[in-house]
């Protein structure tokens, strides 16, 4: 049986009390007694759950052993932290103090009305009615259903009303029958905007209760429900069968019999679609708002009604549209300039009539004027009529002015056809021209060949003015001079022109006449002559032409052979008793001013020296530090003392060095001003290298050339391309480019080599043995063939022969590399020419093979 609330009560003291003493351990066999004091627990009110509340056993437990529903009424034993004591099934539980009440909450079950006029009671019982009413059709919210009661709630407290006295909906009297004039929806309220709850077809016959708003108020299985009051009529409809559709023309009445008595029953606005019933006389049968009346059959037609708003012409083939989209089908494609009567616009389109019907056509293929393609932007010239057409005796819209920039669509006969104030007008085309009219201010003369750009952009030329060129100027525009050329205005650097009258050429430079009796020819060839230089004559020069450069003497321009002019100023010869030094080891020193044999000995570089005599423009006659005399070849000797710190290198004589830019030469390596100048582009042929320096030849005297302003590149013509004689002919020569000429020498051991005695050294290397003789004997000889005087007809390995070079006859020869460039010991040493340069050109004699 269950304990008593009292033994309960009892216990859980006892139990706490007997925990705060110690445990003394009992003997086997002890029987510890327990004392249970009685304690009873003192209720402290009735309270209610607001909630399903969960029942723990304790207040620690974290799980509930049961739940009480909602609004269960318990009584309470005091509070325990979050929690509330309570007596369950005669067992102290515990439940979460706030889900506790007073009063009891009740939850809303729904919302009902009052059928009647309804009596409140305080409990659910009959003999407690209150003062209290409601009226008819109250609607009140309910709290559950006590026996033949329901709770409501009033203020803060409870209430019951009889549960026969509520309905779901409001009661209302019937206010009579009415038939469905049209099929209708059938809506829960007086809103269409609900879901529909079924339809009604024409003429179902239904009964009222009354009306709210715009609807009738019916009775729906056992419900309200609401109908549009406009689709319901008091007598059943006439059916007609509709006949077709047709559009309102203009505000149309609409009556209720086929004549114009009688009040209208409304008005069709214009375009108003309306279905129809059949005619009756004049009249057609419509309906309108459920109701069956009649309009003048002259008020409607098949069409809606637009107005025209323009004509516009088709800018370019465009398809006409059966619906303004671009989904719909294609009706016709009208052309370009077609012209359209437009009925307004729908989005994009506009409306046309086509065939009978609307059709639509893009608006922006459309404009009020044909289409003209542009033709020119044209100025007007001089002052001139703009006409409405393209004759004299149109009337005149306005003067155009001189410059206006017209834009130009075409013409028509004599005129030109513009846009004037959005329409087209005409202007004679005889008064345009593509470019303005400008007056002329003054005249320049091109102070070089100078470019006409068609404008200011520079890109195209139209033509090119020559130096000194005059042409008359119409102003500026920006950095270029506007000119003429023929009607058509051009623009010229401004830079470029100039008020004086220029030379024919500019000043390129300064030069000096290395020999005498130079002649100046009229044109760059050997033929003519407008007078002669002498050597150490200042020249400005006018550039170059081929092989010439061209020179002023007086007012006329010449043309001289260029490897006459140089950049530096002949240098006077030595004087008798000038200190020379020797700037090559293993200087040859000859016994005779000539070196037809071996050197009577070879003098260290370095060694100092006593001129005595100037032997032609190779030898010098020499006094030696030992007293002994002999003959040293120029290009060995200096004035200035070698850099000894520095060793002669070996280099490869075989390239092509090429001056960078025009450059500084020195006297030594550490000399610190320069001697003379070398210009960009010429070919050196360098000896030795001592140090960062080159050691070349500068006409008869060794200078020194830095190593940097110097290119090297591999000489193409000089490369061997096979084991021939004739490419060991040129092999021999070429490995002592840039040794002096040495007058009477067959040798490298000489020091150098004259052209004949090149040849014989060159030819015996090859394997053609064979004595030495001079030119001449070469020339008559036999020991060359094949000989030919056509310049064209040389060749690779050729044998070239000049005349009249410093003695009459055969005088000069030299190796073909190819049909122009030869290999030969001319002027101060061993060098590449072309036979067409001017000194070997007036000289050529012919050629021989080898």
């Amino acid at each position: 049986m269950p304990l008593s609330k009292k033994w309960f009560t009892t216990l859980a003291a006892s139990v706490m009390l007997f925990s705060s003493f110690p445990i003394n351990t009992l003997a086997e066999g002890d029987v510890s007694q327990t004392v249970v004091g009685e304690q009873t627990e003192v209720t402290t009110g009735k309270k209610f759950t607001q909630t399903d509340t969960p029942v723990f056993e304790t207040t620690e437990s974290t799980e509930a052993i049961s739940t009480l529903p909602v609004t269960t009424e318990v009584e309470t034993f005091g509070v325990e932290g979050l929690f509330t004591r309570i007596l369950l099934d005669e067992v102290y539980r515990f439940v979460k103090t706030d889900q506790l009440a007073d009063t009891p909450t009740y939850p809303k079950i729904d919302s009902q009305y009052t059928n009647k006029v309804t009596v409140l009671y305080s409990t659910a019982d009959s003999s407690t009615a209150t003062a209290q009413t409601f009226a008819q059709n109250r609607k009140i919210d309910t709290y559950g259903q006590v026996g033949l009661f329901t709770r409501i709630k009033q203020d803060t407290g409870y209430l019951f009303v009889l549960t026969a006295d509520l309905s779901t909906t409001p009661v209302y009297s019937m206010t009579g029958e009415r038939f469905v004039q049209q099929k209708t929806s059938v809506y829960p309220t007086a809103d269409a905007s609900g879901t529909a709850l079924t339809t009604l077809t024409q003429n179902d016959s239904i009964k009222t209760f009354g009306t709210s708003g715009n609807f009738t108020r019916i009775e729906l299985n056992g419900s309200y429900a609401f109908i549009l009051t406009a689709h319901l009529g008091t007598k059943p409809v006439v059916v007609y069968e509709a006949t077709g559709k047709k559009y309102s023309q203009q505000l149309a009445n609409v009556y209720p019999t086929a004549a114009t008595t009688g009040k209208p029953l409304g008005t069709l606005t214009q375009n108003q679609l309306v279905d129809i019933y059949g005619l009756s006389g004049a009249y057609t049968r419509v309906r309108l708002n459920g109701v069956y009346g009649f309009v003048l059959t002259a008020q409607l037609g098949d069409l809606e009604v637009f107005a025209q708003t323009a004509r516009l012409y088709v800018q370019s083939p465009t398809p006409i549209r059966q619906a303004p989209n671009t989904s719909s089908p294609i009706l016709k494609e009208n052309q370009t300039n077609t012209l359209l009567t437009v009925y307004g616009t729908s989005g994009a389109y506009s409306r046309i009539l086509f065939r009978g019907q609307y059709a639509y056509v893009l608006t922006s293929a459309l404009a009020p004027l044909k289409v003209y393609a542009k033709t020119a932007r044209l100025y007007v010239q001089t002052p001139a009529a703009i006409r409405s057409a393209p004759n004299t005796s149109s009337p005149v819209l306005k003067q155009h002015q001189t410059n206006t920039l017209l834009t130009v669509y075409g013409t028509s006969g004599a005129y030109s056809r513009i846009l004037f104030q959005g329409q087209y007008a005409y202007i004679l085309t005889s008064t345009l021209a593509p470019t303005k009219v400008y007056a002329k201010t003054g005249l320049r003369y091109a102070s070089k060949p100078t470019a006409i750009f068609k404008d200011t952009t520079a890109k195209t030329i139209v033509r090119t003015m020559k130096r000194s060129e005059q042409i008359d100027i119409y102003g500026t525009s920006g950095a270029y001079t506007r000119v003429k050329l023929g009607g058509v205005y051009g623009y010229v650097k401004t830079t470029d022109l100039v008020t004086k009258k220029p030379d024919l050429y500019d000043i390129t430079g300064i030069r000096y006449v290395l020999d005498d009796k130079v002649v100046v020819h009229p044109k760059a060839s050997l033929t003519g002559k407008i007078g002669t230089l002498k050597k150490n004559t200042q020249l400005s020069i006018y550039g170059k032409s081929g092989y010439y450069t061209r020179v002023k003497i007086g007012t006329t321009f010449g043309f001289v052979d260029s490897s006459r002019l140089g950049l530096n100023k002949p240098v006077a010869p030595s004087k008798v008793g000038t200190v020379f030094y020797v700037h090559f080891d293993q200087t040859p020193l000859f016994s005779a001013d000539v070196a037809y044999s071996r050197p009577a000995g070879y003098l260290s570089k370095g060694t100092k020296l006593i001129g005595l005599k100037a032997i032609d423009d190779d030898f010098w006659h020499v006094r030696l530090p030992n007293g002994t005399t002999g003959y040293v070849i120029n290009p060995y000797i200096g004035t200035t003392k070698p850099d000894m710190r520095y060793t002669q290198q070996a280099i490869n004589r075989q390239k092509v060095y090429t001056v960078k830019t025009t450059t500084s030469y020195f006297a030594t390596p550490a000399s610190p001003k320069s001697t003379g100048l070398i210009e960009q582009g010429k070919r050196v042929y360098p000896r030795y290298r001592v140090g960062n320096f080159y050691v070349i030849q500068s006409g008869w005297s060794p200078v020194y050339l830095p190593v940097n302003a110097v290119t090297v590149t591999t000489d193409k013509r000089i490369i061997q391309k096979n084991t021939s004689r004739g490419e060991k002919l040129i092999q021999a020569a070429a490995k002592h480019l840039g040794t002096p000429y040495t007058w009477g020498s067959q040798t490298a051991a000489n020091g150098g080599f004259d052209c004949s005695g090149l040849i014989h050294y060159a030819t015996n290397q090859a394997g053609k043995y064979g004595g030495r003789t001079n030119v001449s004997g070469y020339w008559y000889g036999a020991f060359f063939t094949n000989r030919r005087t056509t310049i064209s007809s040389g060749k690779r390995s050729d044998i070239v022969f000049f005349e009249n070079t410093y003695t009459d006859g055969p005088s000069h020869i030299g190796i073909m590399l190819d049909n122009e460039y030869f290999i030969h010991a001319g002027g101060s040493q061993l060098q590449i020419n072309s036979i067409y340069e001017p000194r070997w050109r007036e000289h050529f004699l012919g050629f021989k093979s080898m």
